[in-house]
């Protein structure tokens, strides 16, 4: 038994130099892992990091061996045994090398900025056969053994283990052939038996799945490679989305598929190309179905994304007045008759009107738009209640666009309640950010001058606003018989103060020929709205 101890101390000591070079390299070996950035000092630390522990474990045995060399006991056996020492140098010089070649592979791809083509799994297993390959030459050279009965019993070994870990190696060599195949990688989206989640790491026994709901499921490579993937970021992370919708046969199909693409570009993660598609896809007893489709390429927002589009579709049908339907059976027919028949006994209630009042007497429209230049009213309250009620109060979600720079304005708007920002492009970039709270008056420069929308405006919370169209606008006109002129006299001086933004605006819009800035030609405008 006294012929082992010499032999146990020497592996105690060489496992005790092993471990110390571990621990002294770890935070080196980690500081330099995370200084990966594309400067050059970076990429050698990342060259230096493969090497940095086989270079300590040759340094430290060069100082254990200058150590022993004053211990004549230790002198004594290391000078009987030269061989074991040459092992060990052998042994850590092929261990860099591996690592400095490893290094290099790696320097040389990121320089080109390619990633690198091997998966961590198949780079791991070539790592260790290499180093066992190390480990054998550094036994067939270095210690002078013979590594054929080695090597014959590694295979025996082999085999029995193989025999015995049959599921462990299904998941590896799945796991392998995945990786070669790059079927799987963290980051991608995929679907597996029925569970739908983000791949966040793979390895030789297990990919790791989590789900929108942020639970984690853990599949055996074995499992995978037996399923059916349905892999949502490959060719293309494209996808399709398809809502159904019914309206009643009182609406124009043409007003309805209009009201469904309007409500789905107001959704910003919705792909402009492929463009929205609605169409009629069958005609019910109680109304007309609709299918709207659209594109996205953010899987992990599905459910939020067309929830906007939803919404932003009930408030486009409400302000546009298109019904819902709804099946109805004979009892709830009979309830909403009785409904209306009560109704048909109640006096009409005023309070929309009432308030669309209070909101105009309140605003910007009547103290700082429709006043001459001494501050005056142009109109006065009892002529509001006259206007009040064709003026539409409009319903808007957040976040739904009221206008957008460059096309051409019909109607303005008195923002009665909510928030509204708006912002101008230039070149393609936002120039000028501003908010508007409620009282404000917007559009209106359009629909006095001709001129296309100067801005695009967005709601930031759930809105009202008071909509004048066509009709409202032309009673409006009609109040007073110098009415025409006293505005065009104010649109005027605005339309001045903004002429250069007004004028390039429009040559971009394609309406140059149809603006008016000037006083005479804007009254001509508006004594043309109301026929005079």
């Amino acid at each position: 038994m006294t012929s082992y101890v010499p032999y146990t101390i020497e592996i105690s000591v060489l496992v005790s130099v092993w471990l110390l070079a571990l621990g002294l390299s770890h935070p080196l070996h980690r500081r330099l892992r995370q200084d990966n950035g594309p400067r050059p000092s970076a990429l050698a630390a990342d060259l230096l990091a493969h090497i940095v522990r086989p270079g300590l474990m040759l340094v430290m045995g060069q100082l254990l061996l200058s150590a022993v060399n004053y211990w004549p006991a230790g002198k004594q056996w290391i000078g009987e045994r030269p061989a074991h020492a040459t092992a060990w140098n052998m042994f850590w010089i092929g261990v860099v090398l591996v690592g400095l070649l490893e290094g290099i592979a790696q320097l040389g791809f990121r320089r080109r900025g390619k990633a690198f083509p091997l998966p961590d799994l198949l780079l791991d297993i070539l790592r260790a056969i290499l180093l066992i390959a190390v480990g054998l030459w550094s036994l067939r050279w270095g210690l002078g053994i013979s590594i054929g009965p080695v090597l014959a019993s590694t295979a025996l070994v082999t085999a029995v283990v193989g025999f015995a870990l049959q599921g462990v190696l299904g998941n590896l060599l799945a796991g392998l052939s995945m990786h070669l195949v790059r079927t799987l990688r963290p980051g991608i989206w995929i679907e597996v038996d029925g569970i739908t989640g983000r791949v966040t790491r793979t390895n030789w026994r297990e990919t790791r799945v989590r789900t929108l709901g942020g639970h984690m499921y853990i599949f055996p490579n074995s499992t995978i490679a037996g399923s059916r993937i349905h892999n949502f970021n490959e060719p293309s992370s494209l996808r399709r989305h398809t809502i159904e919708v019914g309206a009643s046969y009182s609406d124009a199909p043409d007003e309805v598929i209009s009201a469904l693409l309007e409500a789905v570009r107001d959704v910003p993660q919705v792909r402009s190309t492929p463009a929205p598609e609605a169409l009629i896809t069958q005609f019910q007893d109680y109304g007309i179905n609709y299918r709207l489709t659209y594109w996205t390429t953010e899987l992990q927002l599905d459910i939020p994304i067309s929830g906007h589009v939803n919404r932003n579709i009930w408030y486009r049908f409400k302000r546009r007045g298109i019904e819902i339907p709804f099946p109805m059976s004979d009892k709830l027919l009979n309830d909403f008759m009785a409904v209306v028949y009560n109704q048909r006994k109640l006096a009409p209630e005023s309070e929309d009107t009432n308030a669309t009042l209070k909101d105009l007497l309140s605003s910007d429209l009547s103290s700082k738009v429709f006043v001459d230049s001494q501050g005056q009213a142009l109109v006065t309250g009892s002529e509001w209640e006259q206007i009040a009620p064709l003026v539409q109060r409009q319903p808007y979600t957040a976040g739904e666009v009221v206008c957008r720079q460059g096309e051409p304005g019909e109607s303005f708007w008195v923002l009665a309640a909510g928030g509204l920002r708006g912002h101008v492009d230039q070149e393609g970039k936002t120039a000028t950010e501003f908010d508007l709270a409620p009282g404000a008056v917007v559009g209106e420069i359009s629909l006095l001058t001709g001129a296309p929308r100067s801005a695009t405006l967005t709601t930031t919370t759930g809105s009202e606003l008071l909509e004048f169209g066509p009709e409202a606008f032309k009673a409006l006109l009609r109040l007073h018989d110098d009415l025409p002129e006293k505005l065009s006299r104010l649109a005027a001086a605005r339309a001045e103060q903004n002429r250069e933004a007004l004028e390039a605006l429009s040559r971009l819009a394609g309406v140059e020929a149809s603006v008016v800035l000037e006083e005479k030609g804007i009254l001509r405008h508006l004594l043309g709205i109301i026929g005079r």
